[in-house]
């Protein structure tokens, strides 16, 4: 099992809309279960302390393999995912490890 962690600062700076961003990228990327092979669980979630200091939203997600994250990467349903992630974004970071 492969966790793959994602996390974003968001272009928009109030509070306001920040939630309609993450909502919007909860709404794009976290139905992509049951429809990517390999895709076993997916959230999206704001930050919840230190704003100033933190990123502001993370995804995390499980995959059943390495494979299976390289599929995930490059499924239509996920790249139309990502424009939706782009449009509300300015800064990505990732990192991927065995569970």
């Amino acid at each position: 099992m492969i966790r793959h962690i994602v996390m974003w600062k968001l272009n928009a700076d109030d509070v306001a809309g920040q939630k309609v961003a993450v909502d919007a990228m909860a709404a794009a990327l976290e139905p992509l279960v049951g429809q990517i092979e390999g895709l076993e669980r997916l959230s999206v979630r704001p930050n919840a302390a230190n704003s100033a200091a933190n990123w502001d939203v993370i995804l995390v997600s499980e995959h059943t393999s390495v494979e299976a994250l390289a599929v995930y990467a490059t499924h239509p349903k996920h790249v139309a995912a990502g424009a939706v992630v782009k449009a509300n974004t300015r800064e990505r970071a990732a990192v991927d490890f065995e569970v």
